[in-house]
């Protein structure tokens, strides 16, 4: 572009400075090349005009469209500069320099006007499609205007030319007016190319130096005739023809080159796709917003049989793959609900395992994905399907292996456990009962000792399939060694249900078993226990059902027996509890204990958990294992629950404001509480602002068991807790689930290490590791440790060397009325004397082992 303008600009200097021939200073017959040279610029101008026009819908320029039409309206000016030239026959009026020159500064104004509503004017999309009408309405009325003027009123403007004298002042001010504008645009239009442009500005700046060094030869004419007139339409011509390349460029080239780029990458794209599928061992299947199946990849025909020609509508594959009516029905409901989640955007497809039938008759185990693609690749569904019957196959093999009696096919030990602790919480949480019957063949050893391992092995076989066939499909029937089996029986109302299974098994083993030519007559002997009366716990479950399962044998065999340990004694005590459970709240017969926690660094006591003490006045003291679960029970944890917060609530106040501002005392809540429609969380953060207490002064103590079925209503209220500055500890950690995501998804403070792993160290040392997870874990994610059941001086040092913040046990004191940790707070503020003897240890009679309020 430079060294183009530098040769126009060598020229004009050449041609301004040599001393000019005398036929130069009149060209003779000078009009028709004047008409040609106009007629060039003339097309060249409409050209401008026809291209930014025609192409707007891609652009949508309003800045090129004014250019666009600013020109239309220069090429009619130019048409009639050539018209109205001198030695031009006489148009409307008679033709002379002066009409014609008019018309020549008219229209190089509108081209300084076109040019600077690329170089002025901000860029602005043109939306409406009138809008461009308005445009091309206002320049031809502007053109028509000027026309009238120069045709008809030719006397309002000033003279421009003097024949044999030349140009007038006026002509060489607006020639010299022009040239200013014209660099200035072309000074603007450069320093818009200093930054990215959607149009070529460089171009256009070229263009504008271009009309500027055209107006300069129009300041220099004496004749109309003479070279400088010629050379200053040759000039305007190439600068016209800069702007129609610059437009040209915006409008056609460049949407064209990147349209042709596009289609390259896309045909790239493309080639790669088919490449990588083509090659792909899983099978792909295209088709179309038509359900056109477009490609299959030759994975997919060798997996399933089915070829491009058998296969040419979505609907074919449905039919063909899934020949069962009812199957394909609910498959096809399923994956068309998946498909629209994928469809409708922001979403992926939730993968289906789908049972295939090959072309051979052959079934496949796939796992079908689908990808959606966008519009510009086409708008096909991509369907992935990946032959997974092998592995499945492998992992059932491996199941069974693992979960299944390899003899009777029945659940091991292994998932009878597991179903067992599924029961039991599925039972927690119903509220019903659930029986364990533990079953075992009388006299089986005698048939292994006379007849065979091998018999006996015959016998166990029919002795499931009897029990199969004869128990309902809802138990869980179990093999868990020997000629023990077991009956898991949930959702129990009433005990009379578990007598009538147990009757159907006895008939179903008392019956002959024929073992080759022998034939053998055994019995069966059943003990029966119940969730949750006889255990909380399935390994206590077990045990009691094992007990109850001797007693009938020591009964005479062939007989069921329930699980009866203390069951007399207990139901009395629970009964005599729950009547005087009522009265004790009003008669003041309820105590609060804390038992000091240390600062594990500093042995300083800066906490201490409230425990519940029921002093009964014939009973002595009862332990809050027989007593608190009554009172969730019966709801009366709520009512006491809040007379232990009042409790506790002035206790700490006090102790807060006489020895430690920073005070805490831990309060445990039952699930109970926090599921009653009776109990108001929202007091305690409105009593502790009451009185003027910061809620840290307070910590909750939960258990894993309510995290584990946690509704709204439990966030809520843990929420409200953390947003009034009470913090939240949760209890026994390690003895229940012990989830990762309990930690994660709830605002956990504190967690407390259960006393059960603390009591063997350092003597286990698989116990030790665990508390040394614990303490790494919690504080990883930011949460405070603290070990209960510290007993020994050994095991502080050791829960100090692996980090743990804080620490509670009898190694530091038991628990105790308000009074006596006063006393410790009065004769050594804050600090516990470690290494104590333990000898008083025998006379407490209730250890903190049940955190309940």
């Amino acid at each position: 572009m430079l060294r183009y303008l530098a040769i126009l600009l060598a020229l004009q200097i050449v041609v301004a400075l040599a001393p000019l021939p005398d036929g130069w200073k009149g060209i003779a017959n000078y009009a028709p090349l004047h008409t040609l040279l106009e007629t060039l610029a003339i097309v060249v101008s409409a050209l401008v005009f026809a291209v930014g026009w025609s192409v707007y819908q891609r652009e949508r320029s309003g800045n090129l469209m004014l250019l666009a039409c600013c020109f239309a309206g220069v090429a009619l000016l130019d048409v009639l500069h050539t018209l109205s030239y001198q030695g031009m026959p006489d148009f409307v009026t008679p033709s002379d320099p002066q009409k014609a020159i008019d018309f020549w500064l008219a229209a190089r104004g509108l081209a300084a006007l076109a040019l600077c509503s690329v170089t002025v004017l901000p860029d602005w999309d043109l939306q409406r499609t009138n809008g461009r009408w308005w445009m091309l309405a206002g320049v031809l009325a502007a053109v028509a205007g000027a026309a009238w003027v120069v045709l008809f009123h030719a006397d309002w403007v000033p003279e421009t030319f003097v024949p044999g004298v030349g140009l007038t002042g006026f002509k060489r001010i607006s020639e010299y007016g022009l040239i200013t504008v014209y660099l200035a645009l072309a000074l603007g239009l450069y320093r818009r190319g200093l930054y990215p442009q959607s149009y070529d500005v460089q171009g256009l700046a070229g263009a504008a130096i271009v009309m500027a060094l055209s107006e300069i030869f129009f300041t220099l004419y004496a004749d109309v005739t003479d070279i400088f007139n010629l050379f200053g339409h040759l000039y305007k011509t190439v600068a016209y023809g800069m702007i129609y390349r610059a437009v040209f460029m915006n409008c056609v080239e460049i949407p064209y080159h990147r349209l042709y780029q596009s289609k390259q990458a896309l045909a790239a794209s493309e080639a790669k796709f088919h490449a990588i599928i083509d090659a792909s061992p899983i099978a792909y299947l295209l088709y179309d917003g038509r359900n056109h199946i477009a490609y299959l990849n030759p994975a997919f025909v060798e997996t399933f049989g089915y070829s491009r020609t058998e296969l040419l509508e979505w609907e074919d594959w449905w039919r063909k793959a899934f020949p069962d009516a009812e199957y394909r029905r609910m498959v096809r409901s399923d994956w068309e609900e998946r498909a629209q989640l994928v469809l409708s955007g922001g979403h992926g497809f939730p993968s289906m395992e789908l049972d295939v039938v090959c072309k051979n008759g052959a079934k496949k185990i796939v796992l079908v994905n689908l990808v959606a693609l966008s519009a510009d690749l086409a708008g096909h569904q991509v369907v992935i399907l990946s032959d997974i019957t092998e592995r499945v196959r492998a992992l059932d093999v491996i199941w069974k292996q693992a979960h299944l009696d390899p003899l009777t096919e029945l659940p091991n030990r292994s998932l009878f456990l597991s179903k067992l602790a599924q029961e039991s919480a599925a039972a927690a949480k119903s509220g019903l009962r659930m029986a364990l019957l533990f079953i075992d063949l009388d006299r089986f050893k005698d048939v292994n000792d006379t007849l065979g391992h091998f018999m006996g092995d015959i016998l166990l076989r029919e002795a499931a399939r009897r029990l199969r066939q004869a128990l309902p499909e809802a138990l869980t029937l179990s093999r868990i060694g020997g000629d023990e089996f077991t009956v898991i029986i949930g959702g129990m109302k009433e005990k009379p249900e578990v007598e009538a299974i147990a009757r159907i098994v006895l008939r179903g083993l008392a019956e002959p078993f024929r073992l080759g030519d022998d034939t053998v007559y055994l019995s069966a002997s059943i003990g029966i226990a119940f969730y949750p009366d006889d255990a909380r716990k399935s390994d206590e479950l077990l045990k009691n059902a094992d007990q109850a399962l001797y007693e009938a044998k020591k009964r005479g065999r062939d007989r069921f027996s329930y699980f009866t340990s203390e069951l007399q004694q207990r139901a009395q005590v629970r009964l005599r509890l729950l009547s005087e459970l009522h009265a004790a709240l009003r008669k003041d017969q309820f105590e609060v204990y804390y038992q000091p926690i240390v600062d594990m660094a500093t042995l300083k006591i800066v906490k201490a958990e409230a425990l519940l003490r029921w002093r009964h006045p014939a009973l002595g003291m009862v332990s809050p294992a027989e007593f608190i679960p009554l009172a969730e029970e019966t709801g009366l944890i709520v009512d006491i629950g809040e007379w232990v917060f009042d409790t506790v609530l002035q206790q700490a106040a006090i102790w807060r404001r006489l020895y430690d501002p920073e005070f805490q005392v831990s309060i445990n809540k039952s699930p109970v509480q926090f599921l009653s429609a009776r109990y108001d969380y929202k007091r305690w953060p409105e009593d502790l602002a009451r009185m003027g207490i910061s809620g840290a002064a307070m910590v909750v103590e939960i258990t894993e068991s309510l995290l584990l079925d946690a509704n709204d209503i439990v966030r809520e209220q843990l929420q409200a807790f953390h947003a009034a500055g009470i913090q939240v500890a949760l209890d026994d950690f390690g003895t229940g689930y012990s989830s990762l995501t309990y930690l994660k998804k709830f605002d956990i403070d504190y967690i407390k290490i259960d006393q059960a792993f603390v009591r063997t160290l350092p003597v286990n040392a698989s116990d030790m590791a665990v508390c040394e997870a614990i303490v790494a874990m919690a504080h990883k994610l930011g949460i405070l440790v603290v070990a209960e059941g510290i007993e020994t001086g050994e095991q502080l040092a050791l829960l100090q060397k692996i980090g743990c913040d804080f620490g509670q046990g009898y190694h530091f004191a038991k628990p105790m009325p308000a009074a006596g940790l006063t006393a410790i707070f009065e004769k050594a503020p804050g600090v516990v004397v470690c290494n104590r003897k333990r000898a008083n240890l025998q006379s407490a009679q209730f250890s903190t082992r049940n955190k309940y309020n």
